[in-house]
C-alpha cells in the first residue's frame, strides 16, 4: 500500500472514531498533580502525583465548611473580630463588631471565597484560627486525609500547610455527603443580608452542563488549585488538581477523561471560562461576548507594533532635530586629555558659524557686505 493511500485510511479512521475528542484527551496536563475519583465508590480512576504534598490554597475552605457544619447550627450567630476583618483579600469586607449567621458565612466562603468570613467562622468554632486549623487537621486525618496539614482556615500561604490531590478528593467526597454543603457549593450566586450579590468562583457551573459543585483556589505559591464534582448519566466523578498554571484548560481535559473512564463519555467541552453578566436573578453566560471573538495579538504582531511605535518615536526625534539644525559627529576632549566621541549640533562649531552667519546689508548703499572672517 502506497504512502498516500495509508494517509487516507488513517484520516478516515480518525473521522469515524472521533479523532478530535481523542486528541483533546491526550493533550498535556499542566498541573503538577491531579486525581480523578469515582464519587460513589471512592476508587481512583486516573491520577498523576496524587500523593505529592503541595499548597492547597482556598480548597482548604472545603474542610473549614465541613468543620463548621459539624460544630455549629446554621442559625448560630458569628461575631466579627478585628483580626477577622483585617484578613487579606479575597474578602467581603466584614466590619468588626457585626454578627452574621453561620448560614450566610458558609455561602461567603464557598462562593466568593471570602477569607474574612473563613477566619470569623474559625474563631467562632475554636476561639482562634490556629487552634481551629489544628482541630481541622486532626478531624480530616480521621477521614483518611493522612497527607494533609492545614495551618489556616482560609488557605492563605503558610509554610506548614499542604495537602495532596488524593486527599482533596477524599475531603470533598465527605463534604458532598452533607446536604447543606452540597447545596451551597452547587449555588451559582447568593444575596447576602446587606443586599450584595456574590458569585461562585467555580466557572464550570456556568459553562459545563456536567458540573455539580466545586471549590477553586489560587495563591502565587500554590498556583491554581481545584476540587469539584461532575456528573453524566447518573455517574459522578470528583476531580482535583494542584499546582496548575491554568486550571480551566486542565479541567477541560480531565473532566471528559474521568467521565470516559467511568463509562459516561461526553463530547469535548468548550472553554470553561467565558464572560458572565449579572441579572436580577443571578449571573449567566454573556452570549454576546461569547459570540464575539476575542482579539488576541500574537507575539509577532506585538513585536511589529512595538517596532512601529519605536520608529514613530525616532521619526519625531529626527524631525525635532531637523528643526534645531543638522547634527554631526565631533570629537570632544575630556579634562584628562582623552578623546570622546559625541554628537554636537553643527551650528555650534566654528566652521558652521562661519557658514551660517547671515550677510550684513548696508542700508545706505543697499550693497551687500561680505561676512567678517
Amino acid at each position: 500500500m502506497g504512502r498516500r493511500s495509508l494517509t487516507v485510511v488513517c484520516l478516515c479512521l480518525l473521522a469515524v472514531t472521533g479523532g478530535t475528542a481523542e486528541a483533546q484527551l491526550y493533550e498535556p496536563i499542566q498541573a503538577q498533580s491531579y486525581c480523578i475519583m469515582d464519587a460513589d465508590t471512592g476508587r481512583v480512576l486516573s491520577a498523576q502525583n496524587q500523593h505529592t504534598m503541595l499548597p492547597p490554597a482556598s480548597t482548604v475552605k472545603v474542610g473549614t465548611a465541613l468543620m463548621a457544619v459539624d460544630s455549629l447550627r446554621l442559625t448560630d450567630r458569628v461575631p466579627v473580630s478585628y483580626r477577622a476583618a483585617e484578613a487579606p483579600p479575597s474578602k467581603i469586607y466584614l466590619k468588626p463588631g457585626q454578627t452574621y449567621s453561620v448560614h450566610d458565612l458558609l455561602y461567603a466562603i464557598m462562593l466568593p471565597s471570602a477569607n474574612d468570613a473563613a477566619r470569623a467562622l474559625s474563631e467562632r468554632v475554636s476561639g482562634s484560627e490556629e487552634r481551629f486549623a489544628a482541630q481541622m487537621t486532626s478531624r480530616l486525618r480521621q477521614l483518611g486525609a493522612y497527607r494533609t496539614n492545614f495551618a489556616t482556615a482560609s488557605g492563605l500561604s503558610d509554610p506548614g500547610q499542604y495537602s495532596t490531590a488524593y486527599d482533596l478528593c477524599l475531603i470533598f467526597r465527605h463534604a458532598m455527603q452533607n446536604p447543606t454543603l452540597a447545596k451551597i457549593m452547587s449555588t451559582k450566586s447568593y444575596i447576602l443580608p446587606n443586599g450584595r450579590m456574590v458569585r461562585n468562583n467555580n466557572w464550570s457551573l456556568f459553562t459545563a452542563d456536567c458540573a455539580v459543585a466545586g471549590k477553586t483556589g489560587y495563591t502565587r505559591a500554590s498556583k491554581h488549585t481545584f476540587v469539584g464534582m461532575f456528573e453524566n448519566n447518573n455517574r459522578r466523578i470528583i476531580v482535583s488538581l494542584l499546582g496548575s498554571p491554568d486550571k480551566w484548560a486542565d479541567l477541560r481535559l480531565l473532566i471528559p477523561k474521568g467521565l470516559d473512564e467511568i463509562g459516561a463519555p461526553i463530547a469535548p467541552l468548550p472553554p470553561l471560562r467565558t464572560a458572565l453578566r449579572q441579572t436580577e436573578s443571578g449571573y449567566e453566560v454573556d452570549t454576546r461576548a461569547a459570540a464575539r471573538p476575542r482579539q488576541v495579538k500574537s507575539r509577532t504582531a506585538r513585536t511589529s507594533a512595538t517596532a512601529r511605535a519605536g520608529a514613530g518615536s525616532r521619526k519625531q526625534v529626527q524631525t525635532a532635530s531637523s528643526r534645531r539644525g543638522p547634527v554631526m559627529q565631533a570629537s570632544i576632549a575630556s579634562p584628562g586629555g582623552a578623546v570622546k566621541a559625541g554628537r554636537t549640533p553643527a551650528r555650534h562649531t566654528p566652521a558652521a558659524r562661519k557658514k551660517t552667519v547671515k550677510p550684513r546689508v548696508n542700508s545706505s548703499t543697499s550693497s551687500i557686505a561680505r561676512p567678517r572672517s
